[in-house]
């Protein structure tokens, strides 16, 4: 099975590189990595380039501008000639040179649709942390790490493309509609938990976005019909704590945050 790899690109010349080295050097080779490039005037284009060299082959690149994340996803779905599609951001990598042999050998059993598992998040200044998904018993908030989710082509078809309406949790969005669609979802993903898939560092949209994020959030769930007494709660204590972390900035109080992240994870 041919996997699709589709990475948005904007003045992305500081992480580009370890990005597509992380690519470059998986064990299994049936890829392409997909560049949509949002006229970056920087040399994200050519560093690409120039790590591709020696396998042009695996690589497509559309520079052109766009309007967000969603739609340079959506372009990267609509030309992807894999079998299995994964988004990875230009400032992630991936932490092991195995994960598409993993992935691959899961989803070509026909039960799976999809392979996902934990992020490690580098955060210098709140304290780094392993992300795992939330368990699937019941819908509570985005329970799969995005960047980790490596999905067939096919769920596309049936559940759409990103909603380019959202610009921070357009994941969130398309996991609503994901578990709409299958009931049984919980029994169509692969859990992988040997090591990180992906490795994030922070500071991209939803990040620095991160009210507007949760704002987001809460109109997906209240659009796809998923609004429920728990995660209003949870949503607003997102809020809470993501205002107090304002507050502990503005006063000097990092530590606090970083001590708190520490004993929850």
């Amino acid at each position: 099975m041919k996997i699709s790899v589709i990475t948005p690109t904007f003045n992305s010349e500081k992480t580009i590189a370890k990005n597509v080295e992380s690519i470059l050097k998986q064990s299994y080779k049936d890829f392409e990595h997909i560049i949509i490039d949002n006229l970056s005037s920087d040399n994200t284009l050519e560093i690409v380039k120039k790590l591709y060299k020696d396998s042009p082959i695996n690589l497509r690149i559309i520079s052109e501008k766009d309007n967000g994340i969603s739609e340079a996803f959506n372009k990267g779905i609509n030309i992807a000639s894999g079998d299995i599609l994964t988004m990875l951001n230009s400032d992630d990598y991936y932490y092991s040179d195995s994960i598409f042999e993993q992935a691959e050998s899961k989803l070509k059993i026909s039960e799976y649709l999809i392979f996902h598992g934990d992020v490690l998040f580098i955060d210098p200044q709140y304290g780094s942390y392993l992300r795992k998904p939330y368990k699937l018993n019941t819908f509570k908030t985005m329970p799969l790490n995005h960047p980790t989710m490596f999905v067939k082509k096919e769920i596309y078809g049936i559940v759409g493309l990103f909603d380019t309406s959202y610009r921070y949790s357009m994941d969130f969005e398309f996991y609503c509609r994901l578990y709409n669609c299958y009931p049984d979802l919980s029994n169509k993903l692969y859990y992988f938990d040997k090591n990180p898939v992906v490795v994030m560092r922070a500071g991209g949209e939803s990040w620095t976005n991160e009210i507007q994020s949760i704002l987001e959030v809460k109109k997906s769930v209240k659009k796809n019909g998923l609004t429920s007494f728990s995660l209003i709660v949870q949503l607003q204590l997102r809020l809470f704590r993501t205002y107090l972390k304002s507050i502990f900035d503005k006063a000097g109080l990092t530590f606090l945050v970083r001590f708190w992240r520490k004993s929850i994870h």
